[in-house]
């Protein structure tokens, strides 16, 4: 059967063609993905300042006791700085030629640096004398060699890698589900194409099992010749993408993407394998014909829809559905991402896959319209779409995928950061931000709580912490947000009301904590938990006041010195200031800029910036999927266009006959146009309701609202497009088809 399946191949290489090309993006796609997750894990920053040291020694950036996933430990947002007194003690170890201190950022605490570079002695083995600074580190410390040495210059480049790689992990297994359906639909059109073909090798003897083994030998061939050239191209697409992801900030400026032997080993597998699993439903399909009925069947119409197919679909439903009622009934603000977009890919597969039978219902439902508008022509039109069900429903399976892809997560993503927004600017309480990149004097928030019109002031300090005693769990194990503030003005600038304790006691080593939090950890006011701050120091804070505040509002608030000593800057660097119900915030506004002209080096805004900033940070968060969604969604259409062309090009003799029978070019294109349309509405229509299946359902929860967030003009063109993709996929080939004599077309073989 390999030596079948090669001639098969070579002598028959345009029937193959729209599935080596549907491999042969999937390869690609897969390739880029995984040249990401290698970026991601090796995270490679060629040093710049400690170029000269052949290891160095720096702070732990992972934080390995929050009880997530011990491969993937959450990285601390502030600089972890070691102690300067591992200098002296890397310093007398035998082998070691020079040490020299580092800080690269912040104003490190006395005692501390940012990092170590060791200098080994000529003919000194690096790995030996690593291990031997190893024995002297403590957990929080770790030694780095090769190009892992510019990630203690570069803080923000573990962080990144984190993220591209968590990105690309998504990015591949989106893609590994939609190649599969994709490769499927392109092997289900072949197959139906070489029906005779297949008819005379079960008429002369061969057994359904060597019928499988052919197909699958068929794909094994076309997916290795696939993936070996899709290399270079998948490298160039996996580079360009990171590059955009490091345009935006995403992924850290100095982090060097790369794409050893293993994640293109990998890739090569998943993308093999998905061609093979792809190829599972076809060549079972085939393998199913009767010999005493193959011949009868090459002109006809096969069974609408199998069994496998069928469990498949409702398992992916199943799915689709279990993350939706996750969605709505479960997951909350910014998190519902998470669950929505694989909501969205599965219910889209599912009904893909149950896209002969959608389709027949959908061409039956519109077959009135095309009859009364297109005459005989749209007759032939209709009756041509129910008796292709099995390759109508081959394109319109990409068209409803490419269509709940890039509508479901567009409007997902748009809904989600209307209501975030929202949320951000309800829980804004202040008016004017003062800023100044130095600190401030230790007066100043006093002062500016003084000025007429003034409700309270408060320093602003962020960070990221986890909570170790008692036991507890961050969403995602990602960490809770920690807030620092003044505690005189807090209640003023915070939106939060006291429900126990008093905000005024927050100084020095305590904390303010929501009321529901503090009830699911069992601690009251006056009770001591332990906090892992983001420098990795831990820190034993007391309770001294419990909050209510909305939903979406669940920081944990500490005095803003303690907390700014435990960030990379070391100071608070904005101040927050509430007018009270008198004054106006504009007012309030031109107010502080006079009054901070005679302070040096301070800076009057209005909360627009903040909200500004918000904004800038969601927008670049969502860079990255929409290069996934155009990614996905720019798969599908390949597919869908792939199938078109090949479809409409193998009707060349149909269209010979026809013009023969009377027919003229003009009433065949027309005809070809309507049977468009039909597909389009159908694939369109069905994509849609995927679509809606959650997001009405996240706009209801989110937005109080049936509408998702978003602009129309996503939609229409969206809509539009696919529509015009069709038609060209569709009339172009057509037009070709029809170029030639009625009578030479007519002895064309199909």
């Amino acid at each position: 059967m390999l030596r079948f399946a090669l001639r098969t191949l070579r002598f028959r290489a345009g029937m193959f063609a729209a599935a080596f090309i549907a491999m042969f993006f999937a390869a690609a796609i897969m390739m880029a993905c995984g040249g990401l997750i290698e970026t991601g894990i090796r995270t490679a920053v060629p040093p710049r300042q400690l170029d000269s040291a052949d290891i160095v020694v720096a702070g732990d950036q992972e934080y390995h006791d929050s009880g997530a996933d011990p491969d993937e430990p959450p990285i601390l947002p502030e600089r972890v700085r070691i102690d300067e007194a591992l200098t002296d003690t890397i310093a007398a170890l035998p082998g070691v030629r020079a040490v020299e201190e580092f800080v690269f950022e912040g104003a490190p605490p006395p005692g501390t640096v940012d990092a170590i570079g060791v200098v080994a002695e000529p003919g000194v083995d690096v790995s030996e004398l690593r291990e031997r600074v190893d024995a002297e580190l403590d957990s929080a410390t770790i030694s780095l060699v090769g190009d892992q040495r510019g990630q203690a210059e570069l803080r923000e480049a573990k962080a990144s890698g984190v993220t591209v790689m968590a990105l690309a992990g998504v990015f591949t297994a989106f893609a590994t589900l939609v190649s599969i359906f994709g490769v499927a639909s392109m092997l289900a059109f072949s197959i139906a194409s070489r029906q005779q073909d297949l008819a005379l090798l079960r008429a002369v003897g061969a057994t359904p099992r060597q019928l499988r083994l052919l197909i699958r030998y068929e794909t094994l061939l076309l997916s290795l010749l696939a993936t070996a050239l899709a290399y270079f191209p998948g490298r160039a697409l996996g580079e360009f993408v990171f590059d955009r992801l490091a345009e935006r900030g995403i992924a850290a400026d100095g982090v060097v993407f790369q794409q050893g032997w293993i994640p293109t080993l990998a890739a090569t597998v998943v993308a093999i394998l998905a061609a093979l699993a792809g190829a599972l439903g076809a060549g079972r399909r085939a393998s199913q014909v009767r010999p005493t009925q193959a011949l009868a069947e090459v002109s006809v119409e096969g069974r609408l829809i199998g069994g496998v197919r069928i469990l498949l679909a409702t398992v992916c439903l199943a799915g689709g559905i279990a993350l939706s009622i996750v969605t709505i009934a479960v997951i909350s603000g910014p998190l519902t991402p998470a669950t929505a977009a694989p909501a969205v890919i599965l219910l889209a597969i599912g009904f893909a896959l149950l896209a002969p039978v959608l389709t027949k219902v959908m061409t039956f439902a519109v077959q009135w319209p095309v009859r009364v508008w297109g005459g005989v022509t749209g007759q032939l039109a209709v009756l041509n779409a129910r008796g292709r069900t099995g390759r109508m429903a081959a394109v319109v399976g990409p068209v409803i995928l490419l269509t709940a892809v890039s509508t479901g997560m567009l409007y997902l993503q748009t809904t989600n950061d209307e209501a975030d927004r929202l949320a951000f600017a309800e829980n804004l309480v202040a008016d004017a931000v003062v800023t100044s990149q130095g600190g401030f004097d230790a007066d100043l928030v006093n002062q500016i709580s003084d000025l007429s019109g003034v409700v309270g002031a408060s320093e602003h300090v962020t960070s990221v912490g986890f909570i170790e005693k008692p036991d507890d769990s961050s969403p995602m194990n990602e960490g809770w947000t920690l807030r620092g503030v003044t505690a005189e003005g807090a209640v003023a600038t915070t939106p939060v009301r006291v429900t126990d304790g008093d905000i005024a006691d927050l100084h020095a080593d305590t904390v303010a904590i929501k009321d529901r939090h503090a009830e699911k950890l069992g601690v009251g006011v006056g009770d001591t938990i332990t906090l892992r701050m983001g420098d990795n120091t831990s820190l034993d804070v007391r309770v001294a006041a419990l909050f209510a505040a909305p939903d979406d509002y669940d920081p944990l608030l500490l005095p803003a010195g303690t907390l700014a000593a435990h960030t990379t800057e070391g100071h608070a660097t904005r101040i927050l200031v509430k007018s009270d119900e008198h004054t106006d915030p504009e007012r309030l506004v031109a107010d502080l800029i006079q009054w901070a002209s005679a302070e040096d080096g301070l800076a009057i805004a209005g909360r627009d910036v903040l909200l500004n900033e918000y904004e800038g940070q969601k927008e670049t968060a969502n860079f990255a999927i929409y290069i996934m969604v155009i990614v996905i969604a720019g798969y599908a259409a390949i597919t869908m266009i792939n199938t078109l062309v090949s479809s409409v090009t193998a009707r060349r003799r149909e269209f010979g006959l026809q013009r023969l029978a009377g027919s003229t070019r003009g009433q065949v294109l027309r005809m070809v146009c309507l049977e468009g349309a039909i597909l389009a509405v159908s694939g369109i229509g069905l994509g849609s309701v995927a679509a809606i299946g959650i997001l009405v359902p996240v706009s209801l929860k989110r937005l109080d609202s049936v509408l998702p967030a978003g602009t129309p003009l996503m939609y229409v063109s969206t809509v539009a497009l696919t529509i015009l993709l069709i038609l060209g996929a569709m009339l172009l080939p057509a037009w070709r088809a029809t170029r030639s004599r009625p009578a030479e077309a007519a002895r064309a073989i199909e």
